[in-house]
């Protein structure tokens, strides 16, 4: 029955261009602190705009141009602040409390790993299991930006937000099925590439998904795959 699944997922992604494959722009490779601040403000964000200078992409350039140094350097990151850190990024909130205080603490989080992460060389370089437990342990945080931040600095994977599930669940209902949850969804898009696949590499696969459903409208009956249940540790 679980191969039925991947096909329902196959045959909707056949039904995408294939100029959607290639759209994936390739992350902050060799930026772990870009990458960083990228991941904890997508969470429930509009990433790209009208306006430039706003959405997650514009304020990502913004905060580039004004701290170069902590685009690949958690300890200049830290630095910053939390405060200065919302000044360019926004005062959103994930689990709470802001993301910027978030992006902070998961920099010291990684610092105090031993050997510490500092750069993306050292995120490269280190235990999986480890960056993960140091991430979700921040509260707020959770598996599904976990594996974004990674993505971004150039680990393949899949970010199984609320487009990605709803693209999933689209095409299994399309087939009879019921819904499935973030992880699921998650695992059916990778065997999905697995059988038939698409673009370079997973990140692009799955970033031709993400595209398909456009760009987030909040919904407040809509749960969050970053913040359900045992998803995030707190």
């Amino acid at each position: 029955m679980f191969e039925q699944h991947v096909l329902a997922v196959v045959a909707e992604t056949a039904k995408l261009d294939h100029d959607e494959f290639t759209a994936y722009s390739g992350g902050w490779k060799g930026y772990v602190g870009t990458a960083l601040v990228d991941a904890v403000f997508s969470i429930r964000a509009k990433y790209q705009v009208k306006d430039p200078a706003k959405g997650v992409i514009g304020r990502l350039k913004t905060f580039n141009a004004k701290y170069p140094e902590a685009m690949n350097d958690l300890a200049v990151l830290a630095a910053v602040g939390e405060q200065d850190l919302a000044e360019i990024m926004g005062r959103t909130k994930t689990g709470g409390r802001t993301k910027a205080a978030c992006v902070i603490d998961a920099a010291e989080a990684l610092l105090a790993l031993e050997p510490p992460i500092a750069t993306a060389e050292d995120l490269a370089a280190a235990d999986a299991t480890k960056v993960k437990a140091a991430y979700t342990g921040v509260h707020g945080l959770g598996w599904v930006t976990c594996e974004y931040f990674q993505m971004l600095l150039g680990v393949p994977g899949v970010k199984a937000d609320r487009m990605i599930v709803r693209f999933v669940n689209a095409a299994l209902a399309a087939e009879g099925m019921g819904p499935v949850d973030a992880r699921t969804a998650r695992n059916l898009v990778m065997q999905a590439h697995a059988f038939e696949p698409r673009g370079e590499t997973l990140t692009h696969y799955e970033h031709a998904i993400w595209r398909a459903k456009g760009e987030l409208a909040i919904n407040a009956e809509e749960p969050d795959p970053e913040q359900a249940g045992s998803e995030v540790i707190q």
